[in-house]
């Protein structure tokens, strides 16, 4: 274009629109297109600004000429361009009569602060071609592998899948089965530990968890506490049972409570006794039987055991019978002497366990002592309960007699009292036996020289 040539203000829409920063020389932009010659660009878009008499933006072809005088040429270009520019000028109008901006030469008008946004899109014409599923270890998609019609790829994210699953194997089949099988045993609050294990050992099966948590010290610690009798019974150099045993045991252990409702030894601290104390289901049953069947269902052998041995625990003979320190024969033997022991006050004697001989004002005869085997050590010579009640009703029986005789004929003859009576009946001894029979023959020759000998008299003696 000559130099001081002016051409109005062009009415077609500005294709680019720049604006002239303060000192510094005015902008130039050119877009390339295919052309009738080589090299040469067909069009050619220009912006000056700052002289008067040219417009602040025009288009001219290769000609040097306004573009509408040839034809243009233009290109499709396969991307999206987005971009703003800020410019102090205000591009907006209104224009001067010279096609600037402003009301008096081209220049910056107002504040400045306007901000003019120019926006580009084009749309790329690529459709996706192929579509195939990346799978994890497990199975599970990942996402798709893409590639588009013009040759390039991509990959699409699957929104529903979870990196952690394969990290922490939070579905892995062996720790959902340790779950399970902590609930059974009511162990809690393993979370952190087995956290631990996952990490540690990601491809641990169920049995190789569970023999963690059972047996490494770094990780057995709620296992122990659970199974404590287990921990005592290895430290005491004893075979230790199994999960499954010992939850065997104490299910057995509470139908035995349940059956005689005997809800205070339904806990873990008795089942734990009992285990360590290698007191077995068969046990607590003998143990609970010879508390209910056979003491406290019968009040004189509850008495006769209570005054026996209040040691095992006077207000609850259950507990002492229950204690594994107190081992099984040891209290069937106490049992069985408070049962003879039983028997003796049924008939009104006094009992004892031990062998006694009582004060002689107790008894009645200044000379005559009245003494006793002791239950224990008949219960140690085998007399059961039946026969030690038939025994002390018979020497219940004779023994007001015999003490009256023996206080009659004592200083010279060997006196027949309640322990002469309890080895004759109970022991079987021959030697009571015929004490028993020399003083009643003596009586019965010495009322034979009473004429006054009533008939009812000579009968009891003869009785004894």
């Amino acid at each position: 274009m000559a130099s001081g040539m002016v051409n109005p203000r062009p009415t077609a829409p500005k294709t680019t629109t720049a604006s002239k920063p303060a000192a510094t020389p005015a902008a130039s932009t050119a877009s390339k297109s295919a052309g009738g010659y080589s090299g040469i660009p067909a069009t050619k878009t220009t912006t000056t600004g700052g002289y008067s008499g040219i417009p602040a933006t025009q288009t001219i072809n290769l000609y040097g000429t306004p573009a509408t005088n040839a034809r243009p040429v233009t290109q499709t270009k396969s991307n999206t361009k987005t971009g703003t520019t800020t410019s102090p000028y205000n591009t907006t109008g209104p224009f001067n009569p010279q096609g600037g901006v402003g009301t008096g030469t081209y220049g910056p008008s107002g504040s400045g602060d306007t901000t003019t946004t120019t926006t580009t899109t084009t749309t790329t014409d690529k459709t996706i071609v192929s579509r195939r599923p990346r799978l994890d270890s497990k199975g599970k998609i990942i996402g798709y592998d893409l590639i588009y019609s013009d040759g390039t790829s991509g990959f699409e994210a699957n929104p529903d899948y979870k990196p952690e699953d394969e990290k922490t194997k939070v579905s892995n089949v062996a720790y959902d089965t340790i779950e399970k099988i902590l609930q059974s045993y009511r162990i809690t609050g393993l979370a952190s530990v087995l956290e631990s294990i996952r990490e540690e050992y990601p491809e641990a099966g169920s049995d190789d968890i569970l023999t963690l948590l059972q047996f490494d010290d770094r990780y057995n610690a709620k296992f122990n506490e659970r199974f404590a009798a287990n921990v005592k019974r290895q430290k005491a150099g004893k075979s230790v049972y199994s999960p499954g045993e010992y939850l065997a045991l104490e299910q057995g252990f509470q139908k035995v409570f349940d059956s005689y409702n005997l809800p205070a030894f339904k806990n873990q601290s008795y089942y734990d006794k009992f285990i360590e104390g290698d007191v077995d289901v068969v046990d607590v049953t003998d143990r609970v039987q010879l508390a209910y069947d056979r003491v406290l269902s019968d009040d004189p052998v509850n008495r006769a055991f209570n005054q026996f041995y209040s040691s095992l625990g006077f207000s609850d003979i259950v507990a002492g019978m229950l204690d594994p320190v107190n081992q099984l024969p040891a209290l069937q033997q106490k049992v069985k002497a408070a049962e003879i022991g039983g028997a003796a006050l049924r008939q009104g004697l006094t009992a004892s366990e031990i062998a006694a001989t009582e004060a002689q004002a107790n008894v009645g005869y200044t000379n005559v002592s009245r003494g006793t085997i002791g239950a224990g050590v008949l219960a140690g010579q085998g007399v059961t309960k039946a026969e030690a009640e038939e025994g002390y009703k018979y020497v219940a029986g004779v023994l007001p007699t015999a003490e009256k005789l023996s206080s009659i004929y004592g200083s010279t003859e060997e006196q027949y009292g309640r322990l002469e009576a309890e080895q004759e009946k109970l022991q079987g001894l021959a030697s009571a036996e015929r004490k028993r029979k020399r003083i009643s023959e003596l009586e019965t020759a010495q009322f034979r020289k009473d004429s006054g000998l009533a008939k009812g008299a000579l009968s009891s003696i003869t009785n004894i």
